[in-house]
């Protein structure tokens, strides 16, 4: 394996970090940097070729080759443990000062050989969502009170902890190569209605038909397995808030690579905090 390069599978049951150093390694992955699009097309009579009706990502399925080293019983018991089937896990992969990762489960178990000195194995990992991820996370505060004190710290001048934003569009960048979903909180510093984002490059928007109280948050989900609103009491209380979100609202929404142009609105509009999180970017194949 690259000796700059770090795979981690990590569960509930415990982790299991392959790196050059150390006596767990990768030798080989087959189907890391690549993804498979199911294509839909028509055609009518006399056409030459095809129209695209539609495309969609498959999951993914790739394979995992490595070695087992010195103490070979140790980690071979641990490697057979941990990459247990039916447990969700997370592998994240770390190269040139980068890292992303994947939720994965077992599709086959690891296979290990017998050997001296030596053991090598395979495993086959199944990603429902096939896309990676950074692990770092990215927070835009669309809208609100955004946070201006930094290191290093001068005490002459005028200087402010935080101030509001007068603005009511942002720019948000996607530095992967594929669209990125997202997690956005609308927070009511005074009482409003309507709150709405829109992304002005897409047409798609985000509008929750509610007043809120002071205090107030409804957040807003477009990720894969957690689509959804929930609406937060001033008080903490929480509860479902999908029957909230207009018939117009689209929660495939999501931040397409390079810049994005976003909005928000709502009556009173001046009392709206909107924040979006998500990854710092998404990739097919690393």
């Amino acid at each position: 394996m690259n000796e700059n390069t770090v795979f981690t599978y990590e569960n509930t049951i415990g982790k299991l970090r392959f790196e050059y150093n150390s006596a767990l390694w990768i030798t080989d992955v087959d189907g890391m940097s690549s993804v498979e699009i199911d294509i839909s097309a028509s055609r009518s009579t006399m056409q030459t070729g095809a129209s695209i009706t539609g495309q969609s990502i498959k999951p993914r399925s790739f394979t995992m080759d490595g070695a087992i080293f010195e103490p070979i019983a140790y980690y071979r018991e641990r490697v057979l443990n941990i990459m247990a089937p039916q447990i969700p896990a997370t592998l994240t992969i770390e190269q040139n000062g980068e890292a992303w990762y994947l939720d994965v489960v077992p599709e086959k178990t690891p296979e290990i050989t017998a050997g001296n000195g030596v053991q090598f194995f395979q495993v086959r990992l199944y990603a429902a969502y096939p896309y990676w991820r950074t692990t770092a996370s990215y927070a835009k505060q669309v809208a609100g009170l955004i946070a201006m004190f930094k290191f290093p710290f001068y005490t002459g001048g005028a200087w402010w902890i935080s101030r509001y934003s007068d603005s009511y569009f942002a720019t948000i960048e996607n530095r992967g190569n594929v669209p990125m979903e997202f997690r956005a909180t609308f927070t009511a510093r005074i009482e409003i209605e309507n709150p709405e984002l829109y992304h002005v490059d897409t047409g798609k928007r985000i509008l929750i038909r509610k007043t809120m109280v002071a205090g107030e948050r409804v957040v807003v989900s477009t990720i894969y397995g957690n689509k959804g609103v929930t609406c937060i009491s001033p008080s903490g209380a929480i509860t479902n808030g999908f029957k909230y979100l207009s018939v117009d609202s689209d929660l495939s929404m999501t931040i397409n690579p390079g810049s994005n142009l976003l909005r928000i609105d709502a009556t009173n509009r001046e009392g709206l905090g909107v924040r979006i999180e998500a990854p710092e970017g998404v990739k097919s194949g690393v």
